[in-house]
C-alpha cells in the first residue's frame, strides 16, 4: 500500500493566525484553491484506488481539487470523522493574540507530550496520536496490497501522527513546525503495516510524483 497524506489547502484561519481546529470549518482561500490544484498537477499520474477525507470542507475541497487534475479513474471521496482535525476546545476559531499566556499554551506548541488539554477543554495529543492510529488501521483493513490511498486531513493530525509513525517521540513531533499546507507525505506499508517514509512534505513544484 502507498498512502499520500495531504494537509489542506491555505484558509483565511491559517493566514490570521486563529486557532484552526475540529470545531471551525472556514473554507479555503482563492490561493489554497490554487495550492490545491497545483498539487494535484503533481499527482496526475498516480491512479488513486481508494481516497479519504476527513469530514471539514477544507480537507475535503482539497481532496475535491486535487482529484480534479488527476488523469486516471477516480474513487469516490468517504469522509472519516477520525481524520478531523485536534479539537482545540476553547481555543477554536479564537486568534492566538487573545489568549492568555498559561503553562497550558506554552505545553501546546512547544511540549506536546505534556499537554492534557484538560483546562482548554481541548484534545490532548496523545488523543490524536492514538485517533489517527485508528482511522490508519480502519483504512488498512479496506485496502489491498497493492493500492495507492489518498488521505486529506490536516496540521496538527498528521503532523502527529505521520511523525510518529516515522519514531518521533510524542513530545518532538512539532520541533519542525505542522506539515505546509496543500503538501503531500508518501509512506509505503507492508500487510502487517510497517510504515516506510518515501517523501516528506511534498510542496507543489511540477515535479510529477508517483
Amino acid at each position: 500500500m502507498r498512502f499520500y497524506f495531504i494537509r489542506h489547502g491555505t484558509t483565511i484561519n491559517n493566514q490570521q493566525h486563529v486557532f484552526n481546529g475540529g470545531h471551525v470549518d472556514p473554507t479555503l482561500t482563492a490561493a489554497g484553491k490554487q495550492e490545491a490544484q497545483k498539487l494535484g498537477e503533481d499527482l496526475q499520474q498516480v491512479h488513486f484506488d481508494l481516497c479519504f477525507s476527513s469530514p471539514l470542507k477544507r480537507a475535503r475541497k482539497t481532496a475535491e481539487l486535487v482529484l480534479s487534475k488527476n488523469k486516471t479513474q477516480l474513487p469516490q471521496i468517504q469522509l472519516l470523522a477520525d481524520l478531523t482535525e485536534m479539537n482545540l476546545g476553547d481555543w477554536d476559531g479564537r486568534p492566538l493574540a487573545a489568549i492568555a499566556p498559561s503553562a497550558e499554551l506554552e505545553n501546546y506548541f512547544n511540549h506536546p507530550a505534556l499537554f492534557s488539554g484538560i483546562a482548554s477543554h481541548a484534545e490532548s495529543y496523545v488523543q490524536v496520536r492514538d485517533r489517527g492510529f485508528r482511522v490508519l488501521d480502519s483504512i488498512c483493513q479496506r485496502a489491498s496490497a497493492k493500492d495507492n490511498i489518498l488521505v486529506a486531513s490536516h496540521g496538527l493530525l498528521l503532523t502527529t501522527l505521520l511523525n510518529s509513525l516515522r519514531g518521533v517521540p510524542l513530545d518532538e513531533v512539532r520541533r519542525d513546525g505542522l506539515l505546509p499546507t496543500s503538501s503531500v507525505t508518501i509512506f509505503e506499508a507492508d500487510s502487517s503495516q510497517n510504515f516506510k517514509l518515501i517523501e516528506w512534505a511534498h510542496k507543489p513544484s511540477a515535479r510529477r510524483l508517483k
